[in-house]
Formats: C-alpha cells, sequence, structure tokens
C-alpha cells in the first residue's frame, strides 16, 4: 500500500525503511505455512461485506470474474507455461511464457460511482496433455473460475449473480454451476455472459399430440440467434444508464434451450449505439434490463486489473528456487519427482501466491478508504492531476495520499501504539546524510 517501485520484497524493505536486514525475514514469511492465503481471503471477505456497500441484484451479490496473464521468464520459477493471449495491441505478443490468474471481485458503489473491488486471486494452470490423448487431464480454466467464484459464494454466505466474458460461454461453465446447489435446490452460483457469434438455440418442443413409439423430441426449432437482429420490430426500446452514459436500447428477450448446457437459457439480444451484442443467463429470473447492466458492469474489471498491475505491483514478484528444474525456453515448467524437491517447489509457489494475496487484499483496502475517505484524500494529496473525473479518488490517488503519510500516523497516532515494536525494525534514517555539509 505504500511502496512506489515494483521490486518484490527488496521495494517492500525500502518504503518501509526497514533494517535490510530483515529481507531474508520476508522472503521467509511468505513461504510460511504458519498461515493459508484461504483464510486470509475470508477475513478479508468479512471486511469487505462489514465496509463496502458492494452492488445487489435482488438477493444476488454480483461479482465479476476474469484472468490475468502475467509474463514470468524465470527459468527455475514454478507453475510458468506457455500462454496464448488475444489483443489487438501490437506491443502484446502473441504467445507469452509467465503465470495465469483467475481474479474474483465485487463492485462497490455508492449509487453515483462504481469500481471493482477485488475479492481472491488464484495461480491457475491449463490442465497438461497426455501423451496418447489429445485431450487434456484435469480441470479446465473455465472449471477453475468458476470453482473460485463458488468459493467466493460460499465465503461470502450469499448466492451470488457472476458477469464473465465471452470465453466461459461454453457448456463446462453450466456444468460447473450445476454443483454449485446449496441444501435447498437453488443454485448458490448463477452466470451472465456474452455469447459467441455463432451460437444456436431450440426452442421447447411441444408435446405430441399423438404418442408414438421412441424418446419424444428434446429439442423443437433451431434458431440462429444473430439472424434474429433482420427483424427489429420485435425488439423492445427503452434508455439504460449504461458505461456512465444515458443509451438507447433496443432488446429481445428468449428463453431457449442451448445444447451444451442441455437446459433453458436466457438469450437477451441487445442492439446500441456501441454495436450488437447477445448475452446469455443462466438465471431466469433476471429481467433484460438486469442482464445487460450486470454485462455492462463487467468492465469494471479489467481497470481494476490495470491498477493492481501498474499502482499495487501485485504480480512483480521474483520467487524461485534450484530445485525446480531449469525450464526449456517455450516450454512449461515441469515438476520434480524427488519429494523433497517437489517441496521446495509447493513452498516457492505459495510464496507468489501469498504475495499476490496480500497485493490483492491491499488494493481492496486503498479502494475502500477511497470511496470512505475521499475528500480527506484530495485535501492531503500532493500531486495534481489535469482532469477529476470523480469525486472518489483513483486507486493511484489513494496510494500516494497514504504513503506520504503513512510513516507519520503510523508513529503518532495512538490507535497504532500496539505496533512500536516496528520502531525497532526501522533503519535510522541520519545516516544517508553524513557526508553532507
Amino acid at each position: 500500500m505504500v511502496r512506489s517501485s515494483h521490486r518484490g520484497v527488496t521495494s517492500i524493505i525500502s518504503a518501509m525503511k526497514l533494517n535490510p536486514k530483515l529481507y531474508h525475514t520476508l522472503n521467509h514469511f511468505f513461504r510460511s505455512k504458519a498461515y493459508t492465503t484461504e483464510k486470509i481471503y475470508d477475513s478479508w471477505i468479512k471486511v469487505v461485506l462489514k465496509y463496502a456497500q458492494i452492488k445487489r441484484f435482488g438477493k444476488r451479490v454480483l461479482v465479476l470474474g476474469d484472468h490475468s496473464k502475467v509474463s514470468k521468464e524465470g527459468l527455475h520459477m514454478p507453475g510458468v507455461q506457455i500462454l496464448h493471449q488475444d489483443s489487438q495491441n501490437s506491443g502484446k505478443s502473441k504467445y507469452i511464457a509467465g503465470h495465469n490468474y483467475g481474479h474474483v471481485s465485487a463492485v462497490i458503489t455508492n449509487e453515483k460511482t462504481s469500481r471493482s473491488l477485488p475479492l481472491m486471486t488464484e495461480l491457475q494452470e491449463s490442465p497438461p496433455k497426455t501423451k496418447d490423448k489429445k485431450a487434456k487431464t484435469g480441470e479446465s480454466l473455465v472449471t477453475q473460475m468458476l470453482n473460485l467464484v463458488h468459493k467466493t459464494a460460499k465465503t461470502i454466505g450469499e448466492p451470488v449473480v457472476v458477469a464473465l466474458d465471452a470465453y466461459f460461454s461454453v457448456g463446462t461453465a453450466w456444468e460447473a454451476i450445476g454443483k454449485t446447489l446449496t441444501a435447498s435446490g437453488e443454485r448458490l452460483v448463477e452466470i451472465v455472459t456474452r455469447a459467441k457469434k455463432n451460437v444456436v438455440a431450440y426452442t421447447v418442443p411441444e408435446p405430441p399430440k399423438v404418442k408414438k413409439r421412441g424418446q419424444p423430441r428434446k429439442y423443437g426449432k433451431k434458431i440462429v440467434l444473430r439472424e434474429l437482429f433482420s427483424d427489429m420490430s420485435k425488439f423492445t426500446q427503452t434508455t439504460m444508464n449504461l458505461y456512465g452514459k444515458q443509451t438507447k436500447v433496443k432488446y429481445l428477450c428468449l428463453d431457449l434451450i442451448w445444447k451444451p448446457a442441455k437446459q433453458l437459457v436466457r438469450f437477451v439480444l441487445v442492439e446500441t449505439n456501441r454495436g450488437r451484442c447477445i448475452f446469455m443467463s443462466s438465471d431466469l429470473s433476471l429481467t433484460p434490463e438486469e442482464i445487460i447492466t450486470i454485462y455492462a458492469l463487467r468492465f469494471k474489471i479489467e481497470p481494476s486489473f490495470a491498477e493492481l498491475k501498474n499502482d499495487i505491483g501485485c504480480f512483480e514478484y521474483h520467487f524461485w528456487t534450484k530445485a525446480m528444474p531449469k525450464r526449456r525456453k517455450w516450454k512449461n515448467a515441469v515438476m520434480p519427482d524427488d519429494h523433497k524437491l517437489a517441496k521446495k517447489v509447493k513452498d516457492t509457489k505459495r510464496a507468489a501466491e501469498a504475495f499476490v494475496c496480500l497485493s490483492t487484499i491491499a488494493a481492496g483496502i486503498l479502494s475502500i478508504i477511497a470511496f470512505h475517505h475521499s475528500q480527506e484524500i484530495w485535501n492531503r494529496y500532493s500531486g495534481w492531476i489535469k482532469t477529476i473525473r470523480s469525486d472518489i479518488p483513483s486507486l493511484a490517488v489513494t496510494k500516494d495520499a497514504f504513503a506520504q503519510d503513512f510513516h507519520d500516523v503510523l508513529t503518532n497516532t495512538e490507535q497504532f501504539k500496539d505496533l512500536d515494536f516496528i520502531q525497532s525494525l526501522i533503519r535510522q534514517q541520519d545516516f544517508l546524510y553524513l557526508n553532507i555539509g
């Protein structure tokens, strides 16, 4: 929350003005088995529910989910895989070596401004392919993401609806949420996502008037959904607040059977000045306007990724171990066969996950501070911004204002008296100026 550079543990020593001898202590801290990231996330989500006003739709909490790929070229770093990334940015390579993180966040709001509030981040790996089979063994990234959402929902203690992009409009996503049933038979997780352009669905078949031999039909008439845009007379027109602006929207809502899910799915065909989209919802009780609003809020997770990467330095860790076999370039990392070496590799992997966990929570705390103490932050901010688009300060502004007063607050505020032991760990500043004058 206070470091200005992104050099892993080194920048923590620098920003906290700690004794350099604590560098190895901090390295041990991230590898420690005295805590688990799961318990830390559980405690963090309880803090969020207590202090943050989070967005809900009906009785469900809105959460956002997506993957973030982080470039990591360490040849002795666990979990590094060759990742494919889709981007129109010419500065991004089509394939990178790195880590793939699944991220779940809530939406914090004051009714005027809404932003993504990080909840959980998890290192996820694509399942390996076997030599004899083309199919991969293990859970796919889609299933791992929905499992992370399910874990978040159980910690929240309330049913959730998750907004996901078109990558998750596959049958395995519906299969995963089908396993999130509560004791009452209600699904704990529901999905709102964008359908692929070639999506087709089927009407519910009419029961046969005369009973015939054989199994009754499972699917009715086939509908190519994108072709429905040719007749806009059936669409409903309204005005909605999307992406912070009043927007004219035309939509058509249909409940159809989607073969990959083998069940009814609510499809919402939408046309705005931004273009045409087809949204899908596993929850048939959501109105078309709610489905459109939920997916529009999904974009809030993208600026959150930028803040985690650029402002917090969430993924700027450098944990590695010689116990990890040296990875060949453009090959995935391979775990060692020896039990002792494998244990060291797992400890190193845990260190990276702990670093990301604490960075995720740091970003969340700063977001809550920004909403609760916006005016105080602007009053204490020593920088200058040409255009202020919101009364709520950005995470970068909040971080700078917090960092400049951190050490004074730490030493002069009664509430931090229990942290007096830190004073003995902080290095003396006067040695920096011994040769001046």
